[in-house]
C-alpha cells in the first residue's frame, strides 16, 4: 500500500484536467449542427454549454484564489464578442433562451477558450493554500447569489456540474445518431444545479 497522500488540491486539479479530455471527445467529431442543436426552446447546444462551463471554471477558480479572470486579461471577452446586455459578467448564469439561441462562435475560439480557462484554473487551484481553500465563498454571481459554501467545495462542484452536464448532452435518450452529443431536451445547467 502507498503511503503518498493526496492534497484537495492535487485531487480537484485532477478532476479539472480530466473533465477538457471528456469535453474534446464530445466535441471533436461533432459537426456544427450537432454543436448548435437544441432539442427543445428550453435546452442548451453543447456549444453554449462549453463555453458556459469555461466561463463558470474561470470565474470562481479566479474569484477564489482572487487572480483575474483569462476572459478579460488575455482577451476573450473581445473575441466572443457576445451582446452587451448578458447579465452575470456573462457566465452563462441566467441567460434566457434567446440568448442561448442566439450564441453562435467560431470553434476555434469556443475550444481555445475552454483550454485558457482550465489552464487557469488549473495552475490557480494547484498554489491555493489549505486557508484559501476553506474560505467561505459565493455559490452564484454578486447579481444572483444562491448560498456560501467552502472554497474546496464550490469547485468540486465545478468538476461535478461539468462531468453531470457532459454525461446529459452526450448520451441523451432518444437522440438519433445525426443528433449524437446534442444537449437532451430541458436540461439547463447553471452553477446552481449540483452541490
Amino acid at each position: 500500500m502507498s503511503s503518498v497522500q493526496v492534497t484537495v488540491n492535487q485531487v480537484i486539479v485532477g478532476l479539472l484536467s480530466s473533465v477538457v479530455g471528456q469535453i474534446k471527445r464530445a466535441t471533436d467529431e461533432a459537426t456544427e449542427e450537432q454543436l448548435y442543436y437544441r432539442p427543445s426552446a428550453d435546452a442548451n447546444s453543447m456549444a453554449w454549454l462549453v463555453w458556459h462551463l469555461s466561463r463558470w471554471q474561470d470565474y470562481m477558480s479566479a474569484s477564489i484564489s482572487g487572480d483575474r479572470q483569462v476572459w478579460f486579461t488575455e482577451g476573450w471577452a473581445q473575441r466572443f464578442a457576445l451582446p452587451a446586455d448578458l447579465p452575470n459578467e456573462a457566465t452563462g448564469w441566467g441567460d434566457s433562451s434567446e440568448q442561448v439561441a442566439a450564441f453562435r462562435v467560431d470553434r476555434a475560439v469556443l475550444i481555445g477558450y475552454m483550454e485558457a480557462a482550465n489552464r487557469a484554473a488549473v495552475e490557480r487551484v494547484a498554489k491555493l493554500t489549505p486557508e484559501q481553500l476553506e474560505q467561505p465563498v459565493s455559490w452564484g454571481t454578486p447579481q444572483t447569489p444562491v448560498d456560501t459554501r467552502p472554497a474546496w467545495r464550490a469547485l468540486t462542484s465545478i468538476c461535478g456540474i461539468r462531468f453531470s452536464t457532459l454525461d446529459r448532452s452526450t448520451t441523451s435518450e432518444g437522440s438519433s445518431p445525426n443528433q449524437a452529443g446534442a444537449v437532451e431536451s430541458g436540461i439547463r445547467a447553471t452553477p446552481g444545479d449540483q452541490t
